[in-house]
């Protein structure tokens, strides 16, 4: 981009706040209950899914099924279980954070559309620069040609003035005459060309112009509304005397439902927090691997205690 004709563009930098996994109104499962957890499974039932959340009862099912893999791998046993009447019901709730989540997405979206109008027109842009620049090379080139078809026809003219020109003198003059006055057609069309060219570029110029100071007023509006760094519940698990619930009101794509899931449910099977970052079970999502979601030595360490204590 050429510095001299249009403001930089910047980059798009999102800042992510931090969001935190708490077991809110957790109640934690008692010793006496922690045995059948490896013995028998915990069950669970699909509740209310509000349909905002865009998620079928099929893809939640699915990933459910991922998350029963992550717990039951390392003690190989069938510890979370779909089920008519499951004793814990799962819901999406769809809350005030999930309305700014999608309001984020969406303005998201925005910006990345607004970087791709702009990527198309600043390649139309330096398109037409650098046909403008060679245009523009081309026509000095003509010009010096024309100035030296000029320059030897003065030449000439000066060495035969007021003398008797021969027939081969005549000849020379008529063939300057000749290429100077093709040279000056060539350099009318060639300056035409070229002003086309410039009305051309520096109207693509404005525009590439505009379109950056539009993203770079998108950037400065979205972080403004949604990079401030924030805590909020993204789900919770809920245990009221027999009554169990795992509510999750918030996730911005698949992979972080799925943690959230794995994380509330285990609350529901009896499971503090952990002090590893990494862990399923530590309290903020910020360190765990997203893309092969597994558990931790302290995950482990805290199941292989719930299922012997």
């Amino acid at each position: 981009m050429n510095s001299k004709i249009y403001s930089a563009l910047f980059i798009l930098m999102v800042f992510a706040g931090w969001l935190l996994l708490s077991n809110g109104l957790t109640v934690k499962i008692s010793n006496q209950n922690a045995a059948p957890l490896c013995q028998e499974p915990l069950t669970y039932k699909l509740g209310d899914i509000d349909s905002r959340f865009n998620i079928t009862k099929k893809e939640l099912t699915q990933i459910m099924k991922e998350v029963e893999n992550v717990w039951e791998s390392e003690v190989n046993k069938n510890l979370i279980e779909l089920s008519r009447d499951g004793q814990l019901s799962l819901n999406l709730v769809y809350s005030n954070e999930q309305k700014r989540t999608d309001a984020e997405r969406q303005f998201s979206d925005r910006i990345t559309a607004k970087e791709q109008q702009t990527s198309v027109v600043k390649k139309e842009h330096n398109r037409l620069s650098n046909k403008y620049e060679n245009a523009e090379h081309n026509l000095r080139q003509t010009l010096e040609k024309y100035n030296s078809k000029v320059s030897s026809y003065n030449q000439l003219a000066q060495k035969w003035d007021g003398g008797k020109a021969t027939s081969e003198i005549i000849t020379k003059f008529k063939t300057l005459e000749e290429k100077i006055n093709i040279l000056e057609t060539t350099l009318e069309r060639k300056k035409e060309n070229l002003a086309t060219l410039r009305k051309r570029t520096n109207a693509k110029t404005e525009q590439l112009n505009n379109l950056i100071k539009e993203h770079n007023n998108l950037i400065a509006e979205y972080n403004s509304r949604f990079s401030k760094p924030r805590k909020f519940d993204q789900g919770r698990f809920v245990k009221q005397g027999t009554e169990q619930e795992i509510d999750i009101y918030q996730f911005g794509n698949r992979a972080q439902l799925k943690i959230v899931l794995a994380h509330e449910f285990g609350h529901a099977m009896g499971l503090d927090h952990v002090s590893n970052p990494k862990s399923i079970m530590h309290k903020m999502m910020a360190e765990q691997d997203m893309t092969d979601l597994q558990l931790t030595k302290e995950d482990n360490s805290a199941l292989q205690k719930q299922c012997n204590s």
